[in-house]
């Protein structure tokens, strides 16, 4: 994982909102299945939202698949494995970007499945952590 910022209490108390913005919509129940295993001991809850659809109470964390992100405003958002929707997607992967990282108020994170951020990043990547 890697982060633009650091990280905040985003889980303490449930009241921030969260997006989780995934690369094809048969992603969205099985990360939101894995989340919910995940945060159960701290009451939270992922909600899978397809089509863009935002359902739920503002404070479960929300998983769209990234191409429905637009017009969203979160407290934090977190792509997932953004090095394949850069292979996936090449000719709209900076517009995802683009519109994904201005969606988060306070917190952006981005996950990869290999280990390097893809190429089209590289001039932003000193902003980058490799953990928080």
């Amino acid at each position: 994982m890697v982060s633009a910022s650091p990280a905040p209490a985003l889980l303490c108390d449930g009241s921030r909102s969260i997006a989780v913005l995934v690369n094809r919509e048969d992603q969205l129940q099985t990360l939101a299945d894995a989340l919910n295993e995940a945060l159960e001991d701290q009451a939270i809850r992922a909600v899978a939202c397809p089509k863009g659809q935002a359902i739920g109470p503002e404070n479960d964390v929300r998983i769209f698949e990234v191409q429905h992100n637009k017009g969203l405003e979160f407290e934090a958002i977190f792509f997932v494995d953004i090095d394949e929707l850069a292979c996936q997607e090449p000719e709209l992967f900076e517009r995802y970007i683009y519109v994904g990282a201005i969606r988060p108020a306070t917190f952006l994170g981005l996950t990869c499945s290999g280990k390097a951020l893809p190429g089209s990043m590289e001039p932003v990547s000193q902003l980058f952590h490799e953990s928080w």
